[in-house]
């Protein structure tokens, strides 16, 4: 997706680029993508859903830049985009992988909004001490099967970027912010809905689970997916619509 159909409001000096989809319901679902996408990602899902729809582009990964693109800051933009749509209530937030850490952080200070929060693949809290030569280690290991055929079929479905673009966005300091917030809150109802078979994302032997707001379900066929291939998409379709279109 390109700036032109994104609306833009500013915190402080830098532009927040999202995309409002008025659906005249009383919910209203937002998307917040990874570190290595952005919200063209949940695209093939949009039309699947009743609910009003914000698409937000965080900072400083692709479209905007930001000094400090940290987890306070992301809340910061959601509420701005919340403010100026006058949403005040009946948010479903959906992350996936660095979202999974935004959509919490948000629901976490501004509880009273929100109604649920779906996670896609979150980043495994102990992420943070396993250092930056075993972090790429694990990179390699969760994107690497058939790596160059998935990225052919991502560019085509996505109009995507370069390689050398996607990789330069990396953040280590970013990542080491969202390792030590990883942690759930319990204000609203949560559901993990998880692929990852690396150390890098969330597993099930986590002691958060054991918090009564907490569903999990894992998903075998998914991998972290970087990239939605057809398969991926059909399997998410029916594990994540089933919480978002109901009465």
């Amino acid at each position: 997706m390109q700036k032109k159909p994104f609306k833009q409001i500013n915190n402080s000096k830098y532009p927040i680029y999202y995309r409002f989809i008025n659906n005249k319901s009383d919910k209203t679902v937002i998307f917040i993508h990874g570190l290595f996408s952005s919200s063209a990602i949940f695209k093939h899902f949009i039309k699947s859903i009743k609910s009003n729809v914000i698409l937000i582009e965080l900072r400083g990964i692709v479209y905007s830049k930001c000094k400090k693109p940290y987890l306070d800051n992301y809340v910061e933009d959601i509420r701005l985009i919340l403010e100026k749509e006058k949403i005040k209530k009946n948010v479903i937030l959906v992350g996936y992988s660095l979202g999974c850490s935004v959509a919490n952080a948000f629901a976490e200070k501004h509880d009273k909004i929100v109604e649920k929060a779906i996670l896609l693949a979150p980043i495994n809290r102990k992420l943070k001490d396993i250092g930056k030569r075993n972090l790429i280690k694990n990179l390699v290991g969760a994107f690497g099967k058939n790596f160059f055929l998935k990225w052919k079929e991502y560019i085509r479905q996505e109009n995507g970027w370069s390689l050398l673009r996607i990789f330069g966005l990396f953040n280590f300091k970013l990542l080491k912010e969202v390792c030590k917030e990883t942690v759930f809150t319990d204000k609203c109802k949560i559901f993990i809905i998880n692929g990852g078979k690396s150390s890098l994302f969330f597993n099930n032997k986590d002691k958060r689970l054991k918090l009564p707001n907490i569903f999990y379900k894992e998903v075998k066929q998914l991998d972290h997916y970087l990239f939605l291939t057809k398969a991926r998409i059909n399997i998410i379709k029916k594990h994540l619509l089933p919480h978002l279109n109901y009465n």
